[in-house]
């Protein structure tokens, strides 16, 4: 009877611990991130601190999501589709809008991206049925070819211009906000376009995209701006020093 009671208590005890210990997890964790990660604004440490955190209390869920993108990202696994999905099948599909009848000059804004529901619904004409999986040949299908160069001209120009400006800003507290601006505005237009023209589509990223370019391109006359109101407040404090 005693050796029961003792078992009993025991276990009682080390579930009461364990879930003692789960629960302390998020203060521990906040601890560290204020004792090591805000004074040294070291980023790395927050990142190995969550994995260490997350291998610790959740090793099935980790180990399971490592070993899905173990087998379909890394080049060296035989079922890896990270080449197929980023070059492959993207250029494929790219080939395919040449074979368009109308690929030189396209069959009009609006027939095979997300225009297609406004033309049918506005216009009442009956959908094409056409289209390929690629960003760029979406504007082959619609624009032509030469729509297609002047949209490479034009990202180019926008990345371009961008990453000027965010230069210019280097040394000064501006200077990340300018950078993160010059790489959504450099991914959207380029990479992601590539891949599928539907991102440059979206309302809200379209949306943002305009409008962060409004802001970077503002960015230099505000940094001008601040530092003629710093010097003309040490200017002014001065000779009250004096």
């Amino acid at each position: 009877m005693i050796r029961k009671w003792l078992i009993g208590s025991l276990a009682g005890i080390a579930v009461l611990a364990v879930g003692s210990t789960l629960m302390l997890t998020g203060p521990l964790f906040m601890l560290q991130v204020y004792d090591r990660v805000l004074p040294s604004r070291s980023v790395p440490t927050l990142v190995g601190l969550a994995l260490l955190v997350m291998t610790t209390f959740f090793p099935d869920k980790v180990a399971s999501r490592l070993a899905i993108y173990n087998e379909t990202l890394s080049p060296n696994s035989p079922t890896s589709e990270l080449a197929y999905r980023t070059r492959d099948y993207p250029l494929k599909n790219l080939l395919l809008a040449f074979e368009s009848d109308r690929w030189p000059y396209g069959y009009g804004i609006g027939t095979c991206s997300l225009g297609v529901q406004y033309v049918v619904r506005l216009l009442h004409a009956p959908p094409m049925r056409i289209g390929v999986e690629n960003g760029y040949g979406h504007l082959i299908v619609e624009l032509g070819v030469l729509g297609l160069v002047l949209w490479i001209i034009l990202s180019i120009a926008i990345s371009v211009s961008a990453w000027k400006v965010a230069k210019g800003l280097r040394g000064t507290p501006w200077f990340p906000l300018a950078f993160v601006i010059f790489w959504y505005a450099f991914t959207l237009l380029i990479p992601m376009s590539y891949i599928a023209f539907v991102n440059y589509q979206d309302y809200v990223l379209n949306a943002y995209l305009w409008i962060l370019l409004g802001i970077l391109f503002r960015l230099p006359k505000l940094a001008q701006e601040t530092v003629q109101l710093e010097s003309s407040a040490a200017l002014a404090a001065e000779p009250g020093q004096a």
